[in-house]
């Protein structure tokens, strides 16, 4: 019998998800053993030669066995982290991506000490405005989102954050959330993918993020054109609003959206690789 120690599993684990074309094998291969073991990468290497039990060699292979599938990282370990939040992720809402904490922590410096009211569209799991309601204490924050299942996570991660938030059900395409006072801040990561980008996405998000999170259906502009639309219904006199957005070849045409219809002290700001990420502007009527 084959007595498998860290180390083997590792290394036989690696060398499966690289064929299979996993980025990163090797580090996936190392947090999905951590998982099962409960320990973090440091502590893999200190039981170097610890033998694992026919139990965690099984629950093992069945995670290996998923990701060889290209399924998610995070669907698998359940949980990902976003800012200093811990969040339960899986299929019903999309993945929170790095780039998107630059969203976060732009709206953080734009509402500083102050009060007021903040509004997330298209929340999914949660990960923007939860940030937001534990950094900005005195702030409210309202959260909608279109899906069931994305407002079922966004919940479970605001009670596990222990923080909170307004949740709502409806389409932004479609109506407005009901107003008793308007907002200081509006918030959005939406979807801007536009069908011809499609091929161009790794299996990853392809086949396991909702699409409904992902696609604009006719041009990757639809929702800010809505925004621009609405935003005078939404925000207070010399509110703002941050929006993500598709990169550089989005840049342009989103500034243009904004500019033709009004907006005010409109700025770009860059991710952490010095692409463009986010819009930023004021509604001065």
């Amino acid at each position: 019998m084959t007595v498998w120690r860290v180390v083997d599993i590792i290394k036989s684990s690696t060398e499966f998800l690289a064929k299979k074309g996993v980025p990163d094998a090797r580090l996936d291969a190392e947090m999905l053993l951590g998982k099962i073991l409960n320990k973090n990468r440091l502590e893999l290497y200190l039981f170097y030669d610890r033998p694992l039990s026919k139990e965690d060699l099984d629950a093992y292979r069945e995670s290996i066995q998923r990701r060889g599938t290209r399924e998610p990282l995070q669907h698998i370990l359940g949980e990902t982290g976003f800012m200093n939040l811990t969040l339960k992720i899986g299929p019903g809402a999309l993945i929170p991506r790095s780039e998107t904490e630059i969203l976060v922590e732009k709206a953080i410096t734009l509402m500083g000490n102050r009060d007021g009211r903040i509004l997330d569209i298209g929340t999914g799991s949660g990960c923007i405005a939860i940030s937001l309601a534990q950094v900005l204490e005195k702030v409210e924050v309202l959260a909608v989102d279109i899906s069931t299942e994305a407002l079922k996570q966004a919940r479970e991660n605001a009670i596990l954050n222990q923080t909170r938030v307004i949740f709502q059900e409806l389409d932004i395409l479609k109506t407005l959330p009901q107003l008793e006072h308007r907002f200081d801040l509006v918030v959005s990561n939406p979807p801007y993918i536009s069908p011809a980008e499609k091929p161009l996405l790794q299996k990853e998000v392809v086949d396991f993020d909702p699409h409904l999170a992902l696609f604009d259906d006719v041009d990757g502009l639809t929702f800010y054109r809505r925004f621009a639309k609405i935003l005078p219904q939404l925000l207070k006199p010399s509110g703002q609003f941050l929006f993500e957005f598709g990169g550089a070849p989005q840049e342009k045409p989103v500034l243009n959206i904004f500019m033709e219809t009004g907006f005010h002290d409109l700025e770009i700001v860059q991710d952490y690789n010095g692409d463009p990420r986010v819009i930023v502007g004021r509604y001065s009527p």
